[in-house]
């Protein structure tokens, strides 16, 4: 039997709005329930009457009253604008209206209530004489009663801090699971720094050129090879790099992989005012990989990459021929996805990537907001 979980929960209730609209009936029920036990359970002159049952309804609903706009619209608004001027008058015209319901309800109560007036006339005649005077009167009393405002404080201070009681949690169990995502999201991350098949390709052409005594390029492969181990392993612990470190990297893995291209034309063009831009390391090699593995090495083939970076934006594009009877969806796989996720994590809601084909062209472009 599946157990529930107190983060689940919340996270159920959060999810649904009816399961929201469901827990704020049942706060102000028990907020209901606790005011007529009180009032049934003590010597409350009133409690064999109506006015056990009217008073907290009104209580009840008052409380709501206020409690409703002042933290769903007032509040938001203030932190917003930072209007406390316009705060005030609002907050003001909120505790007129909600002087206005007591006074009405009240008078409305003895009005209608024959019981709870002839109790009123023996305990306490002149409070029921004032009530029984007009509209004005009855809110001139009423704003004049500091008990009213302290009921008012009291009633709204307990749902006050279980919503930022539920706030501050949501934050933490949202924070906790980002920083869980954010983990493992790293992990995978570093256990695909390095393709296996790329890794293999190119020890696959260094062995080739040893074989055939190129010695020159034998070196060339060793050293770039060498380059881009260093800056992956170098990099495991840093979360960001300058532009230019990362097009160097991309530079070292183009001449790696055209090593084994024998008909793909490849070509890198870039414009980059400003290479202290710090981005996540190895950002690129996903749409890069992707590239190579799905080109079509034949006459023809081109891999075009192309970078961008101007008034704080850095645009980076690829396209590459890739054969007609594979399917887009077989071509991002786990490489894109990743991705994705990597720049939900750095660059939430600052960053576009597309994807698209045609005529057996497939073209993938990020766009990303630096700051």
């Amino acid at each position: 039997m599946k157990t529930l979980s107190l983060e689940h929960i919340f996270e159920k209730r959060n999810s649904s709005k009816s399961g929201r609209i469901v827990s704020h009936l049942l706060f102000w029920l028990v907020v209901f329930g606790s005011s007529f036990y009180l009032i049934k359970s003590s010597f409350d002159p009133y409690r064999d009457t109506a006015l056990s049952f009217l008073s907290p309804l009104r209580y009840t609903l008052g409380i709501a009253l206020f409690y409703y706009p002042l933290m769903y619209r007032l509040i938001p608004q203030l932190l917003k604008d930072k209007n406390w001027f316009r705060f005030f008058i609002y907050l003001s015209l909120l505790i007129l209206i909600y002087v206005l319901f007591e006074a009405i309800g009240e008078k409305v109560v003895f009005e209608y209530c024959d019981e709870c007036v002839a109790q009123a006339e023996q305990i306490n005649p002149d409070y029921l004489s004032v009530i029984q005077k007009g509209l004005i009167d009855n809110i001139l009393f009423k704003g004049s009663q500091i008990g009213l405002f302290l009921n008012l404080f009291s009633g709204v201070l307990l749902p006050f801090a279980i919503k930022n009681s539920l706030g501050y949690y949501r934050a933490y169990a949202q924070n906790l699971q980002f920083s869980k995502d954010k983990v493992q999201l790293e992990l995978n991350f570093l256990k695909a720094q390095v393709n296996p098949h790329f890794l293999f390709n190119t020890l696959n052409n260094l062995y080739g050129a040893i074989i055939k005594k190129r010695n020159d390029q034998s070196a060339e492969i060793v050293t770039r090879l060498s380059d881009f181990m260093r800056y992956s392993l170098q990099n495991v612990d840093r979360t960001t790099i300058a532009l230019q470190e990362e097009i160097e990297l991309i530079n070292n893995y183009l001449e790696l992989e055209k090593i084994r291209m024998n008909h793909v034309e490849v070509s890198f063009v870039y414009e980059v005012q400003d290479g202290t831009y710090e981005i996540p390391p190895l950002l690129f090699i996903p749409l890069l990989e992707n590239a190579f593995k799905y080109s079509t090495d034949k006459t023809g083939s081109k891999i075009v990459i192309r970078m961008h970076e101007q008034d704080q934006r850095l645009s980076f594009s690829i396209q590459n021929n890739y054969h007609a009877d594979r399917s887009l969806k077989e071509r991002g796989g786990f490489g894109l996805t990743n991705l994705k996720k990597r720049l939900d994590i750095y660059y939430p809601g600052k960053y576009s990537l597309e994807t698209s084909k045609n005529d057996s062209v497939f073209h993938a472009e990020l766009t990303i907001k630096l700051l």
